[in-house]
């Protein structure tokens, strides 16, 4: 007597049928459907995270520059040419020697921050720079930054930057409608 299955009993064979497999797709795609918004939702955190991390790095090393220099500094959005200010926010930022913002030499760029792409950053001040004294003080210069996924038709929330009078950038914890 032999032992295990035979040819005698294709009932006891393995496999699927055609309608297992049609409802296991259905429950997959049910499992998709119901999680692909909380996916995209968590790409809209994660760009905001990711510029709120790049605006607060550039603006310490900004202020830092100008108290260990002792000098002025300008933080501004690069125009296309990398020789004078925009005001667009969201794109390149460039650290500057200086005050000026108009005629600006390669020479007088200390780092230029690359962009993030997928957010944008509208300041509430409306300047197309922010000026470190050799104190790391701003005067004038405070007010808000809104950050926001690009995709935000799906109602997400962004978040906002302050900056003081003293240089220093902080979160504030209420989000806000974009």
């Amino acid at each position: 007597m032999r032992s295990g299955f035979s040819n005698k009993h294709p009932a006891l064979e393995g496999g699927f049928t055609l309608l297992e497999l049609m409802i296991t797709l259905l429950l997959v795609g049910i499992i998709a459907a119901w999680g692909l918004p909380n996916f995209q939702a968590l790409g809209n955190r994660t760009a905001q995270t990711s510029e709120v991390n790049r605006l607060q790095s550039t603006f310490a090393l900004a202020r830092n520059t100008a108290i260990s220099q002792r000098s002025q500094i300008t933080l501004c959005p690069a125009a296309e040419n990398r020789r004078a200010c925009h005001d667009d926010w969201g794109g390149e930022l460039m650290i500057v020697r200086g005050d000026n913002t108009d005629g600006i030499s390669a020479d007088d760029i200390l780092r230029i921050v690359p962009a993030q792409p997928g957010t944008q950053v509208t300041y509430s001040r409306g300047w197309s720079r922010i000026r470190f004294s050799a104190l790391g003080y701003t005067s004038g210069f405070n007010g808000s930054f809104a950050i926001c996924s690009n995709s935000s038709a799906d109602g997400t929330q962004g978040k906002r930057l302050v900056l003081s009078q003293l240089g220093r950038l902080r979160i504030d914890e209420a989000p806000i409608d974009c």
